[in-house]
């Protein structure tokens, strides 16, 4: 709890994060990482080790674009810090934890970024205004080696919808924040591998009950890898509910 509350106070965060309840969530993943720690670590060592398989991908003359750094507890540091151009890691907080991370590797920088490009503009702008999401999100299209989206793409609409969504407004938020990210990956100039849940299996005794967290329809055909991540095992939402998210993993612009 102290080093939550210690999150909060000291994260950094873009404007209309910390309105939209980014820094709250990101200090809730501190610590439901702590209470299932074992639990996540097979997850957090496949998206390392996912992300180091492909580096090669890069071209050594540009930097690597990880978006979606979080905590950085999904992030091989040490893999992205040996490419010959460096990484920039981008997300719309920085915490403490994730300064002192990266501190000793050198050829690491972050940028904190809106990666919806609609933030501040929901959250700080009139509110009497048609709200209206891009077509694309704002990434950054050029200049750069390769580009990571991690495990951020079913967390980008959290600012400004429910999950799952409340209603069919909050549906077409979420699906219109994921579409617009796909789209900018999709529209950049260098490989790409796009890492994200897109379903959540929830047990309750016997019966599964799922739940979309992306539209498979804007993922571009198969995965090139699956997997499991028990992220509320029972006990950490309710007594006798069990959560999971299947995870994929997919290379685009190759």
């Amino acid at each position: 709890m102290i080093e939550e509350f210690l999150t909060v106070l000291t994260v950094r965060a873009v404007p209309g994060a910390r309105e939209g309840g980014l820094v709250r969530e990101i200090a809730g993943i501190l610590g439901r990482h702590r209470r299932q720690k074992a639990f996540w670590a097979e997850h957090l060592q496949h998206t390392k080790e996912c992300i180091t398989a492909h580096l090669h991908q890069a071209d050594p003359n540009e930097p690597i674009l990880l978006m979606g750094a979080g905590l950085c507890l999904d992030v091989p540091l040490a893999a992205l810090n040996d490419h010959p151009a460096g990484a920039l890691l981008m997300d719309a907080v920085e915490t403490r934890r994730t300064r002192r991370a990266i501190r000793s590797f050198g050829n690491i920088e972050f940028e904190r970024a809106d990666l919806t490009g609609m933030l501040e503009e929901f959250w700080l702008g009139d509110k009497n205004t048609a709200f209206s999401p891009p077509d694309m999100a704002p990434l950054p299209l050029v200049g750069f080696g390769m580009a990571i989206s991690c495990n951020v793409l079913s967390q980008l609409p959290l600012a400004f919808a429910s999950s799952p969504p409340a209603d069919e407004q909050e549906q077409k938020i979420t699906s219109a924040v994921q579409k617009a990210h796909v789209r900018a990956l999709l529209a950049m100039d260098c490989p790409v591998l796009l890492i994200t849940d897109y379903e959540r299996v929830e047990v309750t005794g016997t019966a599964p009950h799922i739940i979309q967290t992306v539209d498979r329809t804007l993922l571009p055909g198969d995965p090139i890898e699956e997997w499991d991540w028990p992220i509320a095992p029972q006990g950490e939402v309710a007594p006798d509910l069990d959560v999971r998210l299947k995870v994929g993993a997919w290379l685009l612009n190759v």
